[in-house]
């Protein structure tokens, strides 16, 4: 069920034509829901170099905004007995636990203190496409410094073994897990990790908005061009839990939707209280690499330390490298997503979803 307001609607709309038109952004998806309802659903500009509008059940390489999405199916099998998150990686996939990484927890990585945080030694970027490859990897990996010593966030290698987890518990690929257990109960047919074949078509091209050669040697900046892995059918298919996941901006705020207040159309993926034990803070600090203010809970970033999430650390979600979002604020009771076809790193560049966060919340009345 949608409800209309104009005067926020047409805020928004502005903001985005604005956003396109400055030649930063090319496609945006805006979704928002208040108390389970969808009180925001944009799509505007292009997802093509021809020009091709982009569509609202257009799939965009979200980057980490996958991770919020991984968290919730390792918070499923927490909620229903399937695991601790005490647990060692090691006792789900026992390949991993060599060179010190027989103590790294669960927690440890979905708090991005397991000390792995270096993208796995591979061969060739074509390894990267190749699961199993790429597992063997990561199993073969010396952490940095013993789990929980400090925080430094895991770009990539927070995916891969949450996924063998998941793998182990149930028997199935980690894609179906998401499939039947998040995207089945909801509804969703625009969200995957692990695109099938049958819809590449609807897959916006990812493009970049500045020139590679000036980007800082940040953490976010190892890959020399983001959008080979972005726009590559075969990473598509693959799995990389971290940071592959392909979706429209209505699915990913719709499975925010479901974490908090009645849900969306009864379905609550989690309970209340789940919902807690997952967004409670876990680190709160400054990050030792990026030097950045951070607040982490059990795979998603917290607000108050990332404002747009909301101004209180209750708030939850995950962003994407390049600008998308999903998050959930429970001062509100408002689920938000934002996809995008170009990625935005030009340093001059103003923060789109900061801009429409905070449009969205001038126009609503925060609950209780």
């Amino acid at each position: 069920m949608s409800v209309h307001n104009s005067a926020l609607h047409n805020a928004l709309t502005i903001a985005v034509q604005r956003a396109i038109a400055s030649g930063y952004e090319e496609g945006i998806q805006l979704c928002v829901y208040q108390h389970g309802q969808r009180i925001v659903d944009l799509c505007m500009g292009t997802r093509d170099d021809v020009g091709t509008p982009l569509q609202p059940d257009n799939l965009s390489f979200v980057w980490s905004t996958s991770k919020g999405i991984t968290a919730t199916a390792i918070h499923i099998l927490a909620e229903r007995g399937f695991l601790q998150y005490d647990d060692a990686i090691a006792d789900y996939w026992p390949a991993f636990g060599q060179h010190g990484k027989e103590a790294i927890s669960i927690r440890h990585l979905m708090s991005h203190t397991a000390g792995i945080y270096p993208n796995p030694v591979l061969n060739s970027y074509e390894e990267l496409r190749d699961y199993e490859t790429v597992c063997t990897a990561i199993a073969a990996m010396t952490p940095m410094h013993r789990p929980g010593q400090s925080h430094i966030y895991h770009p990539l290698t927070y995916g891969w073994p949450l996924a063998k987890v998941v793998e182990a518990i149930t028997g199935m690929p980690f894609g179906a897990f998401i499939q039947t257990e998040i995207c089945a109960p909801l509804g969703l047919t625009d969200l995957f990790i692990g695109l099938p074949a049958a819809r590449q078509a609807d897959v916006a091209r990812t493009s970049i908005d500045v020139d590679l050669a000036l980007l800082p040697a940040t953490p976010e900046n190892r890959l020399s061009d983001p959008t080979i892995m972005a726009n590559d059918p075969a990473i598509w298919a693959t799995c990389v839990a971290g940071a592959n996941m392909l979706a429209s901006a209505r699915a990913i705020a719709t499975v925010y939707a479901s974490l908090i207040g009645d849900g969306v159309n009864g379905v609550r993926l989690l309970s209340k209280r789940q919902v807690a034990n997952a967004t409670r803070v876990q680190y709160w600090a400054i990050d030792a690499e990026s030097l950045s203010e951070t607040g982490h809970s059990l795979g998603f970033a917290l607000g108050k330390a990332n404002p747009h999430y909301g101004a209180l650390p209750t708030a939850f979600g995950h962003c994407g490298y390049g600008g998308s979002t999903g998050f959930a604020d429970p001062q509100y009771n408002l689920a938000f997503a934002m996809t995008k076809t170009r990625m935005n790193l030009h340093p001059d560049a103003p923060s789109l979803k900061r801009e429409l966060s905070a449009i969205v919340r001038q126009h609503l009345t925060p609950v209780g």
